[in-house]
């Protein structure tokens, strides 16, 4: 199993923030509830109901369990996934965490696709940054500021 890039679960701990009470989702409510650092459903397969409650050691653990079984293996079939360095991987982590693992060549994910499918252009930060800008809810301020950081650490150089 592949090692998760320590700066991938940095960045998604940092915008996901920890929250030891399951909460409402911001768009779906009580529909999907959520806890930790953005869990919804716990590694057993049991949905995060109202009223649960959790430590930060086992949202890390949530966390981890979920980058590791859902992200890795998703991202790990872009082509371009073993030609890009780990700030670049971390990046897409953080990504794939938020929107979702398989947005990879996914309908309205084409802008994020070219990136990944473009290293040519890896080193143009103003292109990066617009394509990763796309990706904001209409401009919800958290998210502005969460591709903001993905594509600023996309374009770090180890």
């Amino acid at each position: 199993m592949a090692t998760i890039p320590k700066a991938a679960i940095d960045l998604i701990k940092l915008f996901e923030g920890f929250r030891a009470n399951a909460y409402e989702d911001p768009i779906t409510g009580w529909k999907l509830p959520t806890i930790g650092y953005g869990t919804t459903v716990y590694p057993d397969g049991t949905h995060v109901k109202k009223g649960d409650v959790i430590t930060e050691a086992k949202a890390s653990e949530y966390l981890a369990d979920h980058v590791s079984k859902i992200c890795t293996p998703a991202l790990s079939k872009i082509p371009t996934w073993s030609k890009m360095n780990s700030n670049q991987q971390s990046a897409l982590y953080s990504f794939a965490y938020n929107l979702g693992a398989g947005f990879y060549k996914g309908a309205n994910f084409n802008s994020i696709t070219l990136v990944c499918d473009s290293p040519t252009r890896w080193g143009e930060t103003a292109w990066i940054a617009e394509q990763f800008g796309k990706y904001t809810n209409r401009g919800l301020a958290g998210l502005v500021r969460r591709r903001a950081a993905e594509a600023k650490l996309f374009c770090t150089h180890v």
